[in-house]
């Protein structure tokens, strides 16, 4: 075999090496797509990681509570536990901020994220005195005993990263900016850090502060965020239970890599979502593989024919092709390996920022290399290369040498079984279904890709006969339209309907996919923006700036507050405060609102009943309502109790009603506000919703409001209609990167345009020879390629069309559900179709310019030579 592939396979490889470069490049494409998601995923996850291990330090062993806090009281009793060697407190928080003095006005007027202060920090309140055996915090060398003193001394000294003082050229004194409880507090750079790992944390947005500092900035009094503990580990079992059995049902005792864990469960449906996305253009190279391959038994039919009658087995002819795929597959999936690299860091800016934005703050600036990735996509490309290829390279070994030696033989060898692909096609089709219903009955997320991949598979055979049959109903008129050249184009596409199928298959997955995934992200679209017009009916928001990040770290001023309640013309003003809970194993959130306000001022949308009641009921029964995300991860239905981790103990409330949300799949419990305060005892407010009266000018109000605020508070005071542009931005950004998946994907088809018409018009070089021997002109040999690649892209545009819907269908009401929980309607724009369809005939027609051009520049007596 060693002689047959070096002679035959590589030389054949490198004669042809324009269309092996297509091939290459098509299965590069397919895996780069694959690696960089799975690099940008994991670089997301492990800067997340890095971040947490950087922040635990030598703790083996955390009291952690998601529910805002806890008692700080509670470090004493820990500290002296048994087995516990080393204890330190940590109040942590995310905040926004910028190098230099607070100056000027507080920024009310900004209805959106404000430029002035750019930077995500992660601020840490530590207990210097008993940071020592954590190795956090690296006091000042004996040299700088003046800088130490500076530091304990300094109400608003901070110690910052030596990368962020690099950046910003901070040095020892160097004044920055923080926004806190929406007021801004300057802070004093008193030591730069160089430590190596908390340069790798929040790609080294890190600032340490003395605990008491961190307290009082964020009034976080007497509360703490966590305690790090250094136990013996051969008791650290021991020790946790110990502990535990003093600690209310609020605060637990973890490990500090549960909190990536944690995390990791929260966002793996977008992991899995994107990582299936990705798989779609691996399956149309595929295609690639399958063409390129199918070409070379084509073109060396006759030589292969001579080789049998020279004693060559069948099983060594299929070696000697799939040979052939492995070279593509290896040579694509190394420069698939490299591209996908390349293509890491803008995906990891896209999934950071969508992670950032839907569930917890990520700072992910590098790429990680995880050989595990390159294994995985290296393989992959290698095993769908073989695979594509098994097909065309049994067909080859099955061909009578008798028929194959022959001069004049027909390009198919075989007539198309297309009653059997046709009946597998359906039958597959049927199973999709099948899988699609046994997900939603047993909530088995997994199923529906499965059922997705089935619906590929099952139209990709109904490819054939799509074929012929379009080739039937447009023939007339690609002769109306086309003249001769135009009849002859299309019946090319029925006499080489083996090869050409392939290309309307891999069109149809790649038209399939992003009329599928256009209708889902349409509808979705749709849905939120729905939602957003029922839901946020409140004239004027207010936040304090950085809400977003600092979460449960936030607290309007109580002036705030009254001044809202006190302005003319406002009919109610709503509070909302917040914490992250850990229920059933899952991170969610629990909000205290005043149902009253939103029975006769907000438009809640629940699943059934009444919104008015079901508030009511909640409101005076002191039970809760809750996002449908919720209910259905916790198979939670009206009527049932839900048992809540909280301050007071863990807590039963009844649900009376599951609503509409579409801002966090984590899940969301709300209660009434007097409710949260007896059982949080939490008074803080994080945002307002204020409510105008009827034919109150809103822009009035909004002035008055932020005259008499001042400069006390840096807020965003933003109207309803800014508030709800801002939503679908979010929600834009959020899908930028299917977009790019899709593109990506449709590249890859038409790279197989690209290859097949190349091969076909090789391969019918006598026919062409023919015609130009009887007088047809250059012009009209391009016509004829052209109209058969605007053919082509035509039916694989309209059969992808009718993939698509099914598509959309399949990922609306099951995975989407399954993943993520929402409801969302579906909604179909025609308009979507025509566009989708006048850009892939005009696309596959630009893709046959080049097989058009050798077509026609073939001289009538050389392509009529008889070899």
């Amino acid at each position: 075999m060693g002689p047959l592939s070096r002679w035959i396979t590589l030389r054949h490889l490198f004669q042809e090496g324009g269309r092996s470069l297509l091939t290459i490049l098509g299965v590069a494409l397919g895996v780069a797509v694959f690696v960089s998601i799975r690099l940008a995923n994991h670089s997301a996850m492990a800067s997340f990681a890095d971040t947490v291990d950087a922040v635990a330090g030598k703790a083996n062993l955390q009291v952690v509570s998601d529910t805002g806090g806890f008692d700080e009281r509670f470090y004493t009793t820990i500290r002296s536990t048994s087995g516990v060697q080393a204890a330190a407190p940590v109040v942590q928080v995310h905040v926004r901020a910028a190098p230099g003095r607070a100056t000027g006005p507080a920024i009310s007027l900004k209805t959106a994220e404000d430029t002035a202060y750019p930077e995500t920090l992660l601020l840490l309140g530590l207990d210097l005195f008993a940071e020592e055996p954590f190795a956090r915090y690296e006091p000042p060398r004996r040299e700088e005993r003046f800088a130490a003193l500076r530091f304990l001394t300094d109400p608003r000294a901070i110690a910052v990263t030596r990368s962020l003082a690099d950046r910003y050229a901070l040095k020892e004194g160097d004044p920055v900016t923080v926004v806190a409880g929406a007021r801004l507090f300057t802070l004093n750079v008193r030591q730069i850090l160089d430590s190596p790992e908390l340069q790798q944390a929040m790609g080294g947005n890190v600032v340490i502060t003395d605990i008491a500092v961190a307290q009082e900035v964020f009034e976080r009094f007497g509360k703490l965020d966590r305690i790090d503990l250094l136990v013996d580990p051969q008791k650290k079992e021991q020790v946790r239970a110990t502990i535990e059995r003093q600690l209310p049902a609020h605060v637990r005792v973890a490990q500090p890599q549960g909190r990536t864990q944690q995390v990791e469960n929260m966002v793996r449906a977008f992991d899995l979502n994107l990582t299936a996305l990705s798989f779609i253009a691996l399956f149309v190279s595929m295609f690639l593989i399958f063409n390129a391959v199918s070409m070379s038994v084509l073109r060396r039919r006759r030589e292969i024919g001579i080789l049998r009658s020279l004693g060559l087995e069948r099983g060594q002819v299929v070696r000697l092709f799939l040979l052939e795929a492995l070279f593509l597959g290896f040579a694509g999936s190394l420069a698939g390996l490299a591209l996908g690299t390349l293509m890491a860091q803008g995906a990891l800016h896209a999934v950071s920022r969508t992670i950032s934005a839907l569930y917890l703050v990520v700072h992910a600036e590098n790429v990680y290399l995880d050989p595990r990735v390159y294994a995985l996509g290296f393989l992959l490309g290698m095993g769908m290369s073989l695979l594509s290829a098994l097909g065309p390279a049994i067909e080859a070994s099955l061909t009578p040498p008798s028929l194959t030696v022959r001069q004049g033989t027909l390009i198919e060898a075989q007539p198309l079984p297309l009653g059997k692909f046709t009946v597998a096609g359906f039958a597959t089709l049927a199973a999709a279904a099948g899988f699609a219903a046994w997900t939603v009955g047993e909530r088995q997320p997994l199923g529906g890709f499965a059922s997705a991949f089935l619906l590929l598979i099952g139209f990709s055979l109904l490819s054939p006969g799509t074929t012929l049959l379009g080739e039937r109903l447009l023939s007339p008129l690609a002769r109306a339209v086309g003249g001769i050249e135009g009849m002859l184009g299309a019946r090319y596409l029925r006499e080489a309907v083996a090869r050409t199928s392939v290309v309307v298959a891999a069109l149809m997955v790649s038209v399939g996919m992003m009329i599928g995934l256009s209708i889902m992200v349409g509808s979705f679209r749709k849905t939120v923006d729905t939602w957003v017009s029922q839901t946020i009916r409140g004239d004027l928001y207010v936040e304090a700036v950085g809400r977003t990040i600092s979460g449960a770290a936030t607290a309007l001023p109580p002036e705030v507050v009254e001044a809202a309640e006190n302005l003319p013309g406002v009919a109610a003003v709503d509070t909302l405060r917040s914490v992250q809970v850990t229920h059933n194993g899952r991170l969610a959130y629990v909000a205290g609102i005043n149902f009253r306000v939103q029975e006769e001022h907000g438009q809640l949308q629940f699943l059934r009943g009444d919104a008015a009641e079901i508030l009511a009921r909640a409101r005076e029964g002191e039970g809760a309502i809750v996002s449908e995300s919720f209910a259905f991860r916790n198979r939670v239905k009206e009527g049932d109790t839900i048992r809540m981790p909280t301050p007071a103990g863990e807590t039963p409330m009844r649900v009376e009603g599951i609503y509409y949300d579409y801002s966090t799949d984590a899940g969301a419990v709300m209660v009434h506000y007097p409710l949260f305060w007896k059982l949080w005892r939490d008074r803080r407010t994080e945002s307002l919703a204020i409510y105008v009266e009827p034919g109150v000018d809103v822009s009035q109000v909004r002035n008055r409001f932020v005259a008499a605020v001042g400069d006390r508070a840096a807020l965003y005071v933003t109207p309803n209609r800014t508030l709800r542009s801002r939503v679908m931005v979010i929600f834009d950004q959020t899908f930028q990167i299917t977009y790019a998946l899709q593109g990506i994907s449709i590249l890859v088809a038409v790279l197989g345009v690209i290859s097949t018409l190349t091969a076909l018009i090789l391969q019918r070089g006598r026919e062409i020879g023919v015609l130009r021997g009887v007088g047809a002109m250059r012009s009209q040999v391009r016509k004829m390629v052209l109209v058969e690649s605007g053919l082509l892209g035509l039916i694989g545009a309209a059969l992808g069309c009718v993939c698509g819907i099914a598509l959309s269908l399949l990922l609306t009401y099951v995975i989407n559900k399954q993943f993520f929980g929402w409801s969302i309607r579906w909604t179909l724009e025609p308009w979507l179709f025509v566009q989708t369809v006048v850009l892939m005939v005009v696309t596959a027609i630009i893709a046959g310019l080049v097989p058009a051009r050798l077509a026609a520049n073939k001289v009538a007596a050389e392509a009529m030579r008889v070899d």
